[in-house]
């Protein structure tokens, strides 16, 4: 925490403002050149209170300690999080103490209030507590409350920031989309019959031993069973790789905030479905990602990956950074087999430029963009080929 400070509320205004001091001292003045008495014993009590209240309010933070916990820094939108800040006072004198929970109202609501008051005793501790619904995607840092600790009868107040902070991971929301085709790419060339390598990876089922097959292929509870050396008979299998692409320079500069939150949600909710239909995927952004991670997440079939997918786009910015290119040749070196699904704002001439650049390269590509607009070049290819968003989104 950073040190502490006096800070007034309407309620300390009589005991800390100089004119109030002041007119104080004047009254204990004239009360003793004309010897009153019980005016001066008044006067002297609430001074004497001041100053002791004031220095009780300076050791107010002395021996305090304070912890937070988070029961999960990773949820979607509607998903809640419980936020604890224990309080301990571990001294003799007793204080009033106030927490503020700093947050924006349209990353988080609370159900209770952000400011939370408590009164502790000698050697006591509390609990403060807040249930926080995720309301957007993004990655937000809760943290750097207020804490106010004053005398028994607050007077005077000191405030502390407290430093320690935790980032909150809300992942976009995730939705239904319709299914859609893309081009399978064979372990082992053509599938069935057609063709002559067999992959192991996919067995059709067992007949008897032949000769010339190896032994790895032997499958020993069948032989078991049939009491007769049995093999495995195996076929080609297919394994789709998907890299998705989003490209947030078009975004950035038409500022179409809304139409890059649908396109996210579209693009996460790709991740979700190729993933839980047994493809490997991978992520590729040209986006400012929070936190300085990077904008690309290696083609893999797992559910880490999954989870590093949505944590990388739960971060991005609307803001261009490197080239979508120079990330593709610094971190994709074997491009056979892999499935591009390209998402950009509208159609314009760099969307053309990057078919080009995919074509080069012989990767198939599945363009989704938020509003296909108009482009005189390249009709064609605009229908073959771009979809708007919204068409497989449900």
């Amino acid at each position: 925490m950073i040190s502490d400070r006096p800070v007034q509320t309407h309620m300390t205004t009589i005991f800390t403002e100089p004119l109030i001091i002041l007119i104080a001292l004047i009254f204990l003045f004239i009360s003793l050149l004309n010897h009153q008495i019980q005016m001066t014993i008044l006067i002297l009590l609430v001074m004497g209170l001041m100053v002791f209240t004031k220095s009780w309010s300076r050791f107010s933070f002395s021996k305090m300690a304070f912890d937070s916990e988070i029961d999960k820094n990773k949820v979607f939108p509607g998903e809640r999080i419980r936020l604890k800040i224990e309080a301990r006072n571990n001294k003799l004198l007793p204080v009033q103490i106030q927490i503020k929970l700093m947050i924006d109202e349209s990353h988080f609501i609370s159900d209770t209030p952000a400011c939370e008051n408590s009164f502790l005793l000698w050697f006591q501790k509390t609990t403060f507590s807040w249930s926080l619904k995720a309301m957007h995607r993004g990655c937000f840092n809760i943290g750097h409350p207020h804490i106010i600790v004053a005398d028994l009868f607050g007077f005077f107040p000191r405030l502390k920031i407290w430093q320690d902070s935790v980032d909150v991971i809300v992942y976009p929301k995730i939705i239904p989309i319709r299914p859609f085709s893309m081009p399978e790419h064979y372990f082992f060339g053509v599938p069935g019959a057609q063709s002559p390598v067999q992959d192991p990876v996919y067995i059709l089922g067992t007949r008897e031993y032949q000769s010339f097959t190896p032994v790895k292929l032997i499958h020993w509870k069948a032989s078991a069973r049939y009491d007769k050396l049995q093999e495995k008979v195996c076929e080609p299998s297919t394994q789709e790789k998907i890299l998705i692409v989003v490209d947030v320079e078009l975004f950035q500069t038409l500022q179409a905030k809304d139409d890059f939150e649908i396109m996210l949600e579209a693009a996460a909710s790709m991740a979700v479905y190729f993933e839980s239909h047994g493809n490997a995927v991978g992520f590729m952004t040209n986006a400012v990602i929070k936190g300085g991670k990077p904008g690309f997440v290696p083609i893999s079939r797992n559910r880490q990956n999954l989870s590093n997918i949505l944590e990388t786009i739960a971060r991005m910015d609307m803001k261009s950074g490197s080239s979508l290119s120079d990330i593709f040749h610094q971190h994709i070196s074997i491009l056979w087999g892999i499935n591009c699904i390209f998402c950009s704002q509208s159609i314009d001439p760099s969307i053309v430029k990057m078919k080009e650049f995919y074509a080069h390269k012989r990767i198939p590509v599945k363009y989704f963009v938020s509003r296909t607009g108009d482009i005189e070049d390249g009709k064609d290819f605009i229908s073959d080929t771009i979809q708007e968003i919204g068409s497989i989104c449900l």
